[in-house]
């Protein structure tokens, strides 16, 4: 009894109900096992359809040792395995076997991906194939191991991994999907964390908004829970070098580097992560030679400059109004606006009228990804 409880409570932490209502493709998901081993699927996942689990055949063929050859110019799928045989015919959305078996209407592509009936193909080719309500699971097995009540205590860490995994990825073609059809704007500040972080977080919040911030190491250190707050609401950190003075980073292409590598030791021990986005102080231009630039790609970083500035970084004091004025003026210049800003109290007071203003215009205000392409002075898009 005592055993059963806990599985309950592990189902109701790890695989919540809602968990794969992010997307109606997951509807009645299933994992796949074979072998004790969990079978990793990448943009189309197995799924239930009237009693039957289908998955995509490819990934399935790997971990079931079946040879998989397509046959493009007669849309057929061949697969085998020791002296038995399956044809797939997608045409007529069929599969047949060498022994006779003919199967109707059981195959269907998504995404560009041929499903197939697990069951049959697994049977056929010698699998025993059972199904765990925990998890669920699918189970295929053509050797001994473990009982089905201990499967699911085995993989559990394996099955949160991959449920993370999906969703991520899931999350990750949704914003694209929302970023291509529709008008977007990076709202960046440079030299922080300071004072006026947690105002500007509360801001952005207001609009719904996501900014990328391009930290200073020191700062970062002095201020390690306002970064861990940024980062919690779905703000984008980068590095901002240690030094901000021009004559100290850009004596050599290994100093920028240093520089960057410092800032993110410094990201690591506060909030436990690394950051690739850098964007150099006083921008690309004129300091970053082909030399300096090739060597912050070869450690593997990304550098942002931006499009529009807003002009806050001139003098000490500039009046809110001439920073919006500013901001406005270029936007309207861009395809994607990079906007530049600094942690500073004029800027603070003009943050909202640029949030409004982006916001009436049809902008999506959204954080630098990492896999985005650099928008750089020299190079508009890396």
């Amino acid at each position: 009894m005592k055993k059963f409880i806990i599985c309950i409570i592990i189902i109701l932490i790890i695989f919540p109900l809602q968990s794969f209502a992010i997307n109606e493709k997951l509807n009645n998901f299933i994992y796949i096992v074979v072998n004790d081993e969990l079978v990793s699927f990448k943009d189309t996942y197995p799924k239930i359809k009237d009693s039957t689990t289908y998955v995509p055949i490819g990934p399935l063929a790997k971990y079931l040792d079946i040879h998989m050859k397509w046959d493009e110019k007669n849309n057929i799928v061949f697969l085998t395995k020791d002296d038995k045989k399956i044809i797939l015919d997608l045409s007529m959305n069929s599969l047949y076997t060498d022994e006779g078996h003919i199967l109707v209407d059981c195959i269907f592509v998504e995404n560009n991906r041929t499903m197939a009936p697990y069951k049959f193909i697994a049977n056929y080719f010698g699998y025993e194939v059972t199904y765990i309500d925990l998890g669920p699971i699918a189970r295929a097995k053509n050797k001994p191991s473990v009982e089905d009540k201990d499967l699911f205590f085995m993989l559990q860490n394996k099955l949160l991994k991959e449920k993370e995994r999906i969703l991520w990825e899931i999350k990750s073609k949704k914003e694209k999907r929302i970023r291509k059809n529709s008008k977007i704007a990076y709202v960046t500040f440079d030299d922080g964390p300071t004072i006026y972080t947690q105002k500007i977080l509360n801001i952005l919040d207001q609009y719904d908004a996501k900014a990328t911030f391009f930290m200073l190491s020191n700062r970062i250190k002095t201020y390690p829970t306002i970064v861990k707050k940024a980062i919690a609401k779905g703000h984008t950190v980068g590095l901002h070098g240690v030094t901000h003075n021009a004559r100290k980073i850009y004596r050599s292409p290994n100093t920028v580097v240093s520089e960057m590598n410092m800032c993110n030791k410094s990201l690591q021990k506060a909030v436990g992560i690394n950051s690739k986005l850098i964007r150099v102080p006083y921008g690309s231009v004129p300091y970053m030679k082909r030399s300096y630039r090739k060597a912050v790609y070869t450690a593997g970083y990304k550098m942002w400059d931006w499009n529009v500035d807003s002009g806050d970084s001139l003098r000490k004091y500039i009046s809110p109004k001439i920073i919006f004025e500013n901001i406005k003026r270029q936007v309207i210049k861009q395809k994607v606006p990079v906007i530049l800003l600094h942690e500073k109290s004029c800027t603070v007071k003009a943050l909202p009228q640029i949030l409004r203003f982006l916001k009436e215009n049809g902008y999506r205000i959204v954080p630098i990804n990492p896999k985005d392409k650099p928008i750089n002075f020299w190079n508009k898009r890396h």
